[in-house]
């Protein structure tokens, strides 16, 4: 299987250089580790690598930036990825920037910072478990319903020649 994707998205460098050197210690072997200064460059990035035919399995971003807030950025990239994992990682958001992003971005979690690298790559460990398992149903589900077509035609095909 491909390297997943994990993209990060923050306007602090600091924070992002940070998030993205202990993302790598943890997934470097399993995962490329892209980072975005904001959410229109994050879009512009989640799109070349959906474009070249890759997974983005985990999108991390922040909820105060310049230009479009992270719940907003989560809506969008849900409408152009809605299966990849999305976590909202924050300091200063409120109740009602988690809510929209729960109920328009598809939001898997949410992060406060200071945040705990221990407690963060456990729960992206799971959640990356449950994508691959949904992706390998999706797979088994499509197969199956390939292989019902094939039984159905050739049922046809043996009807006609009675």
């Amino acid at each position: 299987m491909n390297k997943g994707y994990i993209i990060c998205v923050d306007d602090e460098v600091s924070v992002l250089e940070t998030l993205q050197e202990q993302l790598h210690n943890e997934f470097g072997k399993t995962h490329e580790i892209e980072t975005a200064r904001s959410a229109e460059e994050a879009l512009a990035l989640l799109e070349e690598i959906q474009n070249s035919g890759f997974v983005i399995e985990v999108i991390i971003t922040d909820q105060v930036m310049p230009g479009m807030k992270g719940a907003d950025f989560l809506e969008a990239v849900h409408k152009k990825s809605p299966d990849s994992i999305k976590i909202l990682l924050t300091g200063q958001a409120g109740l009602d920037s988690a809510i929209h992003a729960i109920n328009f971005g598809g939001l898997s979690r949410y992060v406060e910072k200071p945040w705990n690298i221990e407690d963060l790559s456990r729960d992206i460990r799971s959640l990356i478990e449950k994508f691959r398992q949904n992706l390998e149903n999706q797979h088994l589900v499509n197969e199956l319903n390939r292989r019902i077509k094939e039984l159905e035609e050739e049922n046809r095909k043996l009807q006609q020649t009675d």
